[in-house]
């Protein structure tokens, strides 16, 4: 009896080291996939930063003749500038209720370790019946 019930425990050891070194694995490599997209978000972050600025730049100045161009209409210019103010930030905030409804967390989620995790699980879950 102690034949058997010996490789049967040095079996269960390997399996659970096997088990631990793969979860390690796993782990290692969730960590790596969401280092790589928060790379890639941030460096995205900065085209947008530096696009921002040039657009907002150009959106004054435009903004700024509008209001002349209603001044030369005949409103006060001072109306032309409150009239494209509560225009620009009505369409500002309309921009940024749709970017917070596209922004999702689940973009940063690591879905290749998700799913490989889940084909371990699987695995391991028809190996031991």
């Amino acid at each position: 009896m102690t034949t058997t019930t010996r490789p049967i425990v040095s079996l269960m050891t390997h399996v659970a080291s096997d088990l631990a070194y793969l979860v390690q694995t796993e782990f290692r490599l969730a960590r790596a996939e969401i280092g790589e997209k928060l790379s890639a978000a941030s460096n995205a972050g900065v085209y947008l930063a530096l696009g921002a600025v040039f657009a907002l730049s150009g959106l004054i100045v435009f903004l700024l003749d509008i209001a002349r161009w209603l001044a030369v209409a005949g409103l006060a210019y001072e109306w032309g500038l409150l009239i494209v103010a509560v225009v620009a930030l009505v369409i500002g905030a309309l921009a940024a209720m749709a970017g917070v409804q596209r922004l999702k967390a689940s973009n940063l989620v690591p879905d290749r370790a998700l799913e490989q995790v889940r084909a371990d699980y699987a695995t391991a879950r028809e190996h031991m019946r």
